[in-house]
């Protein structure tokens, strides 16, 4: 396929200069998206739906600025210093939203009570918020990549290579942005002060450019459509002039087409790109534990990918004289790569080493993803006069189209369809892109050009069967897992949050979600329950964060509690009933309510009191999202919930370190006057918390064994130690397994780190784990011989 002929060309000042500036720019970006995802997740909750506000809202503010920044670019004297007060505003906007965060969660907190009972509503409170939030800053940042277009394009047929450069530079910066503050800055540095490494790194951008547009930039009273570059050359100005004159129509298409035609691509690009990134991130970290790390891997991956697609279309193909043509050929070979690398996901996640199913699966498709976006833009300008605002309305129509992708693949194709089935849907839009695009090059006659054609029509066919036709390829990753090892699949669903299944496998009940299995029968979890009420006898209410397989709900019911369990996937109270003969006798109790929401939110937001309260966080201790469930805003909003006297437990497992089970009970204990731990039966330590002292006495055991129903429970647990069937046989055992109380607690925790919102130790561990002192499993013999037990 023939280049056109590139017209003179006239080196453009400090060009190299300026895409560093805005790799260092990239490099930013990424920071500020990974840090206000998470701090805004403390605010609105780790639900889907507040998900995708906060992505609403970050997108939202980047498309606004494209379209309104492109627009002022092509009337300014100096792009360049355009450029530059944008990053400097960034800046500003970045160091301001602590304190908006702040007032954020006040305003929320007001609009929850009054709009509790009304979900859309308070959907349409939580997009403006974060709309309202990050605009100061991502208008900005929007603005940025149509401002420099302008600054480096006279000639609106070099926009395409001009603005795959700035895409690639920019895409680079990411993939560092991500490397570091998923690896390094967040676990040394914390999230805020992470945050102020961007916005050092938006402040040099911002100083660098200013000091270069005070060298180049445009002539005083020039318009854009006169400008090729700083101070250029007479022969220069001749070329742009050249430009002004209307171009040529492209074969098969008419000129007036193209730019909305680019603009219908970019859109494409921008949904299905932000739909593979979410449904890859679902079924590759599948049984992985799903920690920060492995999403970062993902990350780091998919961006990596589409800074090569950029390099390649910048470098060898930005000057194609048939660019509709490699476009509808990108989307079809986008669609193939998906289809074909689909069934690796789905059989082999368990098989492949993550790396090597990152490379098959991610990195081709996102390189020739990296192609499409920039390709498109060849397409997108019609006049020099305008080639700002045609970047800025490419870039904002691919962000809208991200923006849709933030609701459409986990509200309405994840439930309707599930994730595999999803993808398959997406390569067929892929291949119908293609195929479109393809048909509107009408005119061009290349050999490759009807096998493409007959390349899309079977692709979207195939796409079409995957979905219908019941096969493994889109099979969930974990039902095939199971399969191969001949265990029992007892349900499976999948809704907006994560993949839920319960599983037989081999007379060993288990629930898993997300490829992950949380929790399995145990007395450990029916004792969660009993043990505080056993401190607190006369206690009448608990709250259950985390419903689970629903044995600390259902130990609450026999306890004869009034109680509140809370759980964040909206599938998982639904397996009850595998796990338990008389669920739905327990579900009709009207002491027991189920609530749909994210922990940690609720106990900021809901206005009940409880005497007990107890806290079984999904495993691994280290998956993402958990920390803000180990946090000590965590057990201050959990304090603050509690009647005078009531009473927090908190399970830690076995399987930390003894290192990092200080960490947890230092944090626990800054909170309660009063903590007590207790050895579970198996796997872990029990943390109790209260602003009274803590009674584990005889006459609290006895009074909870003796209620009906209660000492069964204990007892009819898969791995209930053996012989122990009398009340006082269990009395005995509980009092055994009390470790140590307040002082003690103390001396225990010195030395530990603090967990807090802001430094989410639990999660980020790989410098710690890599180059810090190691430190034995915190399994009872070793706290044991850290600790001996108090003497009662």
């Amino acid at each position: 396929m023939r280049a056109r002929p590139s017209p003179s060309r006239v080196p453009i000042p400090n060009k190299q200069t300026i895409l560093l500036v805005f790799m260092l720019s990239g490099f930013a970006g990424l920071v500020y998206e990974v840090v206000w995802a998470r701090q805004l997740v403390l605010v609105f909750g780790n639900t889907t739906q507040a998900i995708s506000a906060i992505l609403t809202g970050f997108f939202g503010g980047m498309a606004l600025g494209s379209v309104l920044g492109g627009r002022l670019a092509d009337r300014v004297r100096s792009p360049l210093r355009m450029y530059a007060i944008l990053e400097l505003l960034v800046v500003l906007g970045v160091l301001i939203t602590p304190v908006a965060f702040g007032g954020l969660r006040e305003i929320y907190r007001g609009a929850f009570g009054a709009l509790e009972t009304s979900p859309l509503l308070l959907a349409l409170v939580r997009f403006g918020l974060s709309i309202l939030a990050l605009a100061p800053a991502t208008i900005f940042m929007g603005a940025s990549l149509p401002t420099l277009s302008r600054h480096l394009v006279s000639d609106h047929t070099r926009l395409g290579e001009e603005f795959g450069e700035l895409y690639m530079a920019n895409t680079v910066g990411a993939v560092f942005g991500a490397l570091m503050a998923g690896v390094v800055f967040i676990e040394v540095l914390g999230l805020t002060q992470t945050l102020l490494v961007g916005a050092a790194c938006s402040g040099m951008a911002g100083l660098i450019a200013l000091r270069l547009s005070g060298r180049v930039g445009r002539r005083a009273g020039t318009t854009g459509a006169e400008r090729v570059g700083a101070d250029a050359p007479t022969a220069a100005r001749e070329t742009s002039s050249n430009a002004l004159r209307p171009s040529a129509p492209r074969p098969g298409l008419s000129h007036v087409s193209r730019p909305r035609l680019a603009l219908i691509v970019a859109f494409v690009s921008g949904l299905t790109s932000l739909g593979y990134q979410t449904l890859w991130n679902r079924i590759l970290s599948s049984g992985t534990g799903s920690t920060n790390y492995i999403f970062t891997a993902i990350l780091v991956f998919f961006l990596t990918g589409i800074a090569i697609g950029s390099y390649l279309f910048s470098r060898r193909l930005s000057r194609s004289e048939h660019p509709v043509v490699l476009l509808g050929l990108a989307e079809v070979a986008l669609a193939l790569l998906v289809l074909v690398t689909l069934g690796v996901e789905t059989n082999y996640f368990m098989v492949l080493p993550l790396g090597a199913q990152l490379l098959l699966v991610v990195a081709p498709a996102t390189v020739v993803m990296g192609i499409v976006f920039p390709m498109s833009s060849m397409l997108v300008a019609d006049s020099d006069e305008h080639v700002g605002e045609s970047a800025g309305l490419l870039l904002g129509s691919n962000t809208l189209g991200a923006i849709c992708g933030t609701f459409i693949v986990p509200f309405l194709l994840i439930p309707a369809l599930t994730s595999p089935r999803s993808i398959a849907l997406l390569a067929g839009i892929n291949a119908m892109t293609g195929l479109a695009l393809l048909n509107a090059s009408g005119s061009v006659s290349l050999p490759i050009h009807r096998i493409a054609r007959m390349t899309a029509g079977i692709a979207t066919a195939a796409a079409v069967l995957l979905m219908v036709v019941p096969n493994q390829i889109v099979a969930d990753p974990l039902v095939n897992r199971v399969s191969r090892d001949n265990a029992q699949v007892l349900a499976s669903a999948e809704d907006s949050v994560a993949s839920v299944q319960a599983v037989n496998d081999h007379n060993t009940l288990s629930l898993f979600v997300g490829g992950t299995s949380m929790t399995a029968l145990s007395v450990d979890t029916r004792l969660m329950a009993h043990l505080p009420l056993m401190a607190r006898p006369g206690a009448t209410s608990m709250c259950v964060i985390a419903f689970g397989m629903g044995s600390g709900f259902h130990s609450a019911m026999i306890d004869g509690l009034t109680t509140e369990a809370v759980e964040l996937v909206p599938t998982v109270p639904g397996m009850f009933g595998n796990f338990y003969a008389d669920a739905r006798q327990v579900m009709a109790n009207p002491k027991g309510s189920v609530v749909i929401a994210d922990g940690r939110n609720f106990l900021e937001l809901t206005t009940h009191k409880f005497d007990l309260m107890i806290v079984d966080p999904p495993p691994p201790m280290n998956s993402s999202g958990t920390a803000v469930l180990f946090s000590r805003e965590f057990y201050q909003a959990g304090r603050s919930r509690l009647t005078d006297g009531g009473v927090m437990l908190e399970w830690e497992w076995s399987g930390q370190t003894v290192s990092e089970m200080r960490s947890h009970v230092r944090t626990f204990r800054s909170v309660f006057p009063h903590v007590t731990l207790v050895f579970s039966m198996l796997y872990g330590v029990y943390m109790l918390g209260s602003d009274k002292p803590i009674d584990l006495g005889p006459a609290g055991i006895q009074a909870v064994l003796s209620r009906p129903g209660v000492l069964n429970d204990l007892r009819s647990a898969p791995d209930s130690p053996a012989g122990i069937e009398s009340a006082a046989g269990w009395q005995d055992l509980i009092l055994g397994h009390v470790w140590i109380s307040d002082a003690a607690v103390d001396e225990f925790g010195a030395g530990g780190t603090l967990i807090t919102d802001d430094r989410p130790y639990t999660e980020y561990d790989f410098l710690r784990n890599l180059l810090g002192p190691r430190s034995p499993q915190a399994n009872q013999a070793e706290l044991l011989k850290v600790m001996p037990r108090q003497a009662p």
